[in-house]
């Protein structure tokens, strides 16, 4: 039994490795994560929730689940309901649940639960089921988790943590960058107005004065004025929409380099 998942785990963290640089996606790096984990261990449900230590409450967001049993996918589990998450949580080491009664809803005979870290930070939880009457043949609900499984879960769930780490940078930075679009729109948007406003203005006093329209000097002088003042205000727009320009194009580069230099570091871990 030990060589046989010592095997599949070998191959299961190759696998898992080149799937993890494939994608950056949250959703798929879940999926995969308990499909595999299900399918190699032979569970009766497997289940992965994101972990902020801002909240007290972690949500189901993928699912392997075998007939007749239950889905838990999309509940969410408040933590002070389930010592063995805090308990995972605070040591980052495995938590293992012998035995959970004969009146759990979800019919789980015994459970395995793992932090997902990244830099000793947890940043999701997996939690394995043995449930009454499974089908699977090689992960029955009555037999022990061995060291060799829980060894095995560790080492995949070490992977999972990093591609959680990175794949969430990747969708920081994605939305930043979809939020700094919005407002260079939303800020042309409001300069090409502010641009227009004075511009009109430095045309129509112009052309009145060049159209011999005032009335005498001193209101032709008073139109020349009035381009002049329209004149300068444009000129400060103008220099607000470089000075703009010039700041964006630095952070974004800044930026960008900080999350190339995370990516990289991340790597080399």
């Amino acid at each position: 039994m030990n060589q046989q998942v010592s095997a599949q785990s070998q191959k299961l963290l190759l696998q898992m490795g080149r799937k993890i640089r494939r994608t950056l996606d949250l959703h798929t790096i879940w999926q995969q994560t308990v499909n595999n984990l299900g399918e190699t261990l032979g569970l009766s449900r497997c289940i992965i929730c994101p972990y902020q230590s801002s909240s007290l409450q972690v949500k189901v967001v993928a699912e392997y689940c075998q007939e007749p049993f239950l889905p838990m996918l999309g509940m969410e589990i408040s933590l002070t309901a389930v010592p063995h998450f805090i308990q995972a949580l605070a040591t980052l080491e495995p938590v293992v649940v012998e035995s959970l009664g004969a009146d759990d809803p979800f019919e789980r005979h015994s459970l395995l639960v793992v932090v997902t870290a990244y830099q000793e930070q947890p940043n999701g939880i997996i939690s394995l089921h043995r449930c009454e009457g499974g089908s699977s043949g090689n992960g029955g609900a009555d037999r022990p988790w061995t060291q060799c499984q829980i060894e095995f879960v560790e080492e995949l769930a070490d992977q999972v943590g990093s591609a959680i780490a990175l794949a969430t940078l990747y969708q920081e930075n994605s939305q930043r960058r979809q939020d700094i679009s919005q407002f260079k729109k939303q800020f042309l948007l409001g300069a090409s107005h502010e641009l227009r406003t004075p511009l009109n203005h430095i045309i129509g006093y112009l052309q009145l004065t060049v159209d011999n329209l005032a009335d005498d000097p001193i209101e032709e002088r008073a139109f020349i004025e009035e381009a002049h003042r329209s004149a300068l205000h444009l000129s400060q727009v103008i220099g607000n929409v470089l000075d703009y320009i010039q700041l964006s194009e630095s952070c974004q580069t800044h930026a960008e380099l900080a999350a190339l230099r995370s990516l990289e570091e991340s790597g080399h871990q």
